[in-house]
């Protein structure tokens, strides 16, 4: 069953990834600011994860056919159904590509007033939802996103010490990169750190195998990759559609099917792995 599209949405088309944040920060409001108490700051946390979970659903969607795209936060691991903010799979084959959804919105309100508070427990859900569904379906495709506000970009104190965002991406790194079934099973095939202006202004991703200023706001513009095409990371920030193309290409390459004819740019159905 397709997902629904968003609230606003009407057309098939991949909009910018600016409509797509005005979206979900409507879907979210109102915002807390950074003295609210812990419950408004949690259902705000939940009511984008959704918005963006459904946005994400339905925008992939349509270039993986025949595939249910949902974004109702559950899927089979080794320990039975478990959340997961968007999964395609199929009744025969069970999971091909999840997405899991975490977020640091606030600056905390003590101590160093930064957005790398809940770091270590960010990191062990992650690790134990990619570990959950690999073991189970170790040739599911598990995609990984941290929303931060670009503010995390450039909130370095001075010296060498690096940004939230910074500090994000180093301790986050080693969790990425998994390209074959038989890696590690807590790994992501994809991990990224999305970057928006509560403003509504931007919404970019980072994949955090690419090399992070130390206390200043990514590249935005520019060659996206090098000569080695996607063989090496991304030199700049991803806009929405490019991020999609990025998870759908995972998802390709796992799935050996990223192949065209040179008379028919059309590229092949993916044949997702059963399960086992």
């Amino acid at each position: 069953m397709a997902s629904k599209p968003p609230r606003s949405r009407t057309v098939d088309p991949v909009p910018h990834g600016t409509r797509v944040l005005r979206e979900i920060l409507e879907a979210a409001a109102p915002r807390p600011d950074s003295t609210a108490k812990a419950d408004g700051k949690n259902r705000y946390a939940i009511a984008f994860a959704d918005a963006m979970a459904r946005s994400l659903a339905y925008d992939l969607g349509p270039r993986m056919p025949g595939i249910s795209a949902s974004p109702a936060r559950s899927a089979a691991s080794v320990r039975g159904s478990k959340q997961l903010d968007v999964n395609f799979s199929t009744p025969q084959l069970g999971l091909g590509l999840g997405i899991s959804l975490k977020s640091v919105h606030l600056r905390e309100t003590t101590g160093a007033q930064r957005y790398t508070h809940n770091m270590k427990r960010n990191e062990e859900e992650l690790r134990i939802e990619a570990n959950g569904y690999h073991q189970r379906q170790p040739y599911a495709v598990m995609v990984g996103v941290l929303c931060l506000p670009f503010d995390a970009c450039s909130d370095a104190r001075g010296g060498a010490s690096p940004s939230s965002f910074g500090s994000w991406v180093r301790h986050l790194r080693p969790f990425s990169g998994r390209s074959s079934p038989n890696d590690e099973a807590d790994r992501f095939e994809g991990l990224y750190v999305a970057l928006y202006d509560p403003d509504g202004s931007d919404l970019r991703f980072f994949d955090i195998r690419s090399d992070p200023p130390r206390n200043r706001v990514p590249e935005r513009e520019g060659e996206l990759f090098g000569p080695a095409g996607r063989d090496r990371p991304p030199r700049r920030l991803l806009s929405y559609a490019e991020f999609l193309d990025e998870v759908h290409h995972a998802f390709l390459r796992r799935n050996h099917a990223d192949f065209r004819w040179a008379d028919d740019p059309a590229e092949a159905q993916p044949r997702l792995r059963p399960i086992g």
